[in-house]
């Protein structure tokens, strides 16, 4: 095609050039000129690879390659025909600056409505898919040129939304600019539903940005977000990585960024052992080791599908990335101290984060035996392996409802709290023990928001269990963060809590998840109130009465200030509750944990009862 109109555009040069009459045409000339042109330029095409853009994907660096191209060419014959004058090489410096002209003109013009053909021939088989951008700046000018070039869609960008009274009454690029009040400018109100707003704007602040996302919603928009700059991959932005809000883009605080810069340091090179690896916690907190390059990663966990998934999903991240860390996947048991000890041999492990637990309330309230086994006796073998196999640190993930407990899920997360915190300050005892306690994660296996997910897919109704019941909340990298950060800062001993900033009610959060989805609260989607679970409590502390907080060298991160047990004692009464749990009951079980946890008081569950009476003898003691 190219060389179709290069010879095309020298022919009309010769031809403007003779005042459009053949009568000072040479044949024998003109041949050898138009042969000289054509092997020239083909020979700059191949040079400069003019050809190997895709026509349909045509821009600027294409048309600045074709400029090089014939400008060369220009030159070239221009000084062949200087210094061969009255030759078949000699071709008239008005036909060389005619053709470059039109040359030039025809190879670009060609692409171009080439281009635009393709676009709007393939975009009229798709129905058009109704855009507003939130953001005239250079993000959103960015955001429409990638949606307008994205081939799998058809977009149409309707306007922009901009509040700057500059840009008041002006369009960007072509496209209408109105300010946020003057939206229904741009759309009818019944094509609310046919409109999606993209916010491009990532200088706001969370409560403008959550206010705005919150108006735009309830007007009935779809809301999508263009993500961080950093999170574009390979540093490009596409229309794929144009997401829906989520819920955790507007939970009414900053997200928070711990700095990881001292991680590398203390991961780096070393082996490491990940309990509990296949989990939400778990799982996250292998991603991001392995950006860290540990030595080796031992990966441990009892659920075999969920193991598989993620060896799956590293498998498929080696074949992208160059991972020089080792990498073991072991299905075993923690509360198998044997295996546990076979393993301790076989890797030797220096650091160890211990995320492996029975976490949900309600079925801990049923299964006492269960949550003590694993939760409490299965972190205290760890713990003891660790020590005696001189592991360097041992990081414990805990959680808020550790803090008074009302379940007994939440007192067999504290009494191995008081077990490790024991431990560390044993005499025997070189490894450091490093306690991290936290709030709900958004989007964790079995956690509230791929409940309420399910329930909006399902048509509702969404079920709360009390108007009144609030959580803190944080995303699972954060969450991880912490426990990194933690594990690089611990000293030995510390119990770690997040400012997590105010916590949040849960039936706003099933308001806003439902908004989300595109739905009406209560008209579409209903919302039922089941009433509290067994041992759950209205409000979730992370220090107990008794605990103070000192700072670290990071602000959202305190170290709880807490009584010590001493070690030789609870180690006896933890030996004897190991040897006799398999014969008890659940009651001795639980009876134990309110002797250990005096603050434990049990909230809505059959075990309110030992809270009033007054038992014959204390267990385990």
């Amino acid at each position: 095609m190219d060389m179709a109109i290069v010879g095309l555009s020298f022919f009309l040069a010769t031809f403007i050039r003779f005042n459009f009459s053949l009568t000072y045409f040479e044949p024998s000339y003109f041949k050898y000129n138009i042969f000289i042109l054509v092997v020239l330029k083909a020979f700059l095409f191949v040079i400069f690879k003019s050809h190997t853009g895709v026509v349909r994907h045509t821009n600027l660096s294409d048309a600045i390659r074709l400029l090089y191209s014939n400008s060369i060419a220009a030159i070239l014959l221009g000084i062949i025909s200087f210094n061969i004058p009255n030759s078949v090489w000699d071709i008239p410096f008005s036909i060389i600056i005619i053709d470059f002209l039109l040359s030039l003109f025809g190879l670009i013009a060609s692409r171009y409505i080439i281009k635009y053909i393709f676009k709007n021939l393939w975009n009229s088989f798709k129905t058009k898919k109704k855009v507003i951008i939130y953001g005239s700046g250079e993000l959103g000018r960015l955001t429409r040129g990638i949606l307008l070039n994205d081939t799998r869609q058809n977009f149409q960008i309707l306007g922009f939304i901009d509040d700057n009274p500059q840009k008041k009454g002006l369009s960007v690029e072509g496209v209408k600019v109105v300010s946020k009040k003057n939206i229904f400018n741009l759309i009818n109100k019944d094509q609310i539903d046919e409109v999606e707003i993209i916010l491009a704007i990532q200088s706001l602040g969370v409560k403008e940005k959550d206010s705005m996302i919150e108006e735009l919603i309830d007007l009935g928009f779809k809301v999508k977000v263009v993500p961080p700059i950093k999170q574009w991959i390979n540093g490009q932005l596409s229309s794929q990585q144009i997401q829906t809000i989520k819920i955790e883009d507007i939970l009414d605080r900053p997200s928070i960024q711990l700095n990881n810069r001292l991680v590398k340091s203390f991961v780096n090179n070393k082996r490491i052992l990940i309990t509990g690896a296949a989990g939400s916690i778990g799982s996250e907190i292998v991603r991001q080791l392995l950006s860290f390059e540990p030595d080796t990663l031992i990966l441990l966990d009892q659920a075999e599908s969920a193991l598989y998934d993620l060896e799956s999903e590293i498998t498929r991240m080696k074949s992208k990335i160059s991972l020089g860390t080792k990498l073991f996947f072991e299905v075993k048991d923690i509360c198998n101290v044997s295996r546990m000890e076979k393993l301790f041999i076989e890797y030797d492990p220096e650091i160890v984060f211990h995320a492996a637990a029975y976490k949900h309330v309600p079925l801990m309230e049923k299964n006492p035996y269960k949550a003590v086994s694993v939760n409490t006796i299965g972190t205290a073998n760890l713990a003891k392996l660790s020590s005696k196999y001189k592991v360097e640190k041992f990081v414990f993930i805990s959680t808020d409802k550790a803090v008074n407990p009302t379940n007994v899920m939440g007192a067999s997360k504290r009494a191995a709290e008081i077990y490790v915190q024991s431990l560390n300050r044993s005499h025997n005892n070189d490894t450091r023990f490093v306690v991290t306690r936290f709030g709900n994660v958004l989007g964790s296996n079995g956690s509230v928001i791929p409940l309420f997910k399910k329930q909006i897919a399902s048509g509702g109704p969404v079920t709360v269990t009390d108007p009144e019941i609030i959580r803190y909340f944080m995303t699972i990298p954060e969450a991880c963060q912490l426990v990194l950060e933690a594990g690089t800062m611990g000293k030995g001993g510390e119990i770690y809590v997040f400012d997590m900033g105010e916590p949040v009610k849960i039936y706003d959060l099933a308001v806003k998840m439902i908004k989300l989805s595109g739905f009406e609260p209560h008209s579409q989607i209903k919302i039922e109130f089941s009433g509290l679970r067994p041992g759950e409590k209205l409000f979730e502390e992370l220090l107990t009465a008794d605990e103070t907080t000192i700072g670290t060298h990071h602000p959202k991160i305190l170290i709880s200030k807490v009584k010590f047990e001493e070690y030789e004692e609870i180690k006896t009464r933890f030996e004897k509750l190991e040897k006799e749990l398999n014969t008890v009951s659940n009651d001795v079980i639980v009876r134990f944990l309110k002797d250990l946890i005096p603050e434990f008081s049990s909230n809505n569950s059959p075990f309110v009862k030992l809270d009033k009476e007054k038992p014959l003898e204390i267990p385990f003691k």
